[in-house]
């Protein structure tokens, strides 16, 4: 019998919170559809958007490069914001309580932030890197028909 033998890893906690939210949406998913029939094209969206913020992050993790990295972040990110979308939307059609909807809408946006933030650090890191990031005490090139 194979046993995978797990590597101890650092916690990185955007992976714990995606994940941990992927759950918490299939949770709510289930919730509603057991109690409120009629509303499964919202259901399925939402369900889609929300698990999908944690498998692209996944992706993200083992990037080939760090464009790779940034892409795959990014689209983690429109995910989350997609689910913020259809989270609004069960809100208003009653199918979340408030308490409801203000706990899960606080984790989604947790999760938009720091993703936001990952996004920008990378992005600055690889301008760094590439000699693209401008000295604040540099003039800004100027740009007219001439440079092209």
């Amino acid at each position: 019998m194979f046993v995978p033998v797990m590597m101890p890893h650092k916690p990185n906690i955007i992976v714990e919170k995606s994940n941990a939210f992927a759950d918490r949406i299939g949770k709510m998913c289930s919730y509603i559809q057991n109690r409120q029939k009629g509303h499964h094209d919202m259901v399925r969206q939402i369900n889609r958007s929300g698990t999908s913020i944690g498998a692209n992050i996944a992706e993200g993790v083992y990037a080939q490069s760090g464009p790779d990295f940034i892409n795959k972040f990014s689209i983690a990110l429109k995910e989350a914001n997609e689910t913020k979308y259809w989270l609004e939307r069960l809100y208003i059609k009653g199918l979340l309580a408030g308490r409801e909807y203000e706990s899960i809408l606080k984790d989604n946006l947790e999760i938009i932030y720091i993703l936001t933030s990952i996004i920008k650090t990378m992005k600055g890191k690889l301008q760094n890197k590439d000699g693209l990031a401008k000295n604040s005490d540099e003039p800004s090139p100027v740009i007219s028909n001439h440079n092209f």
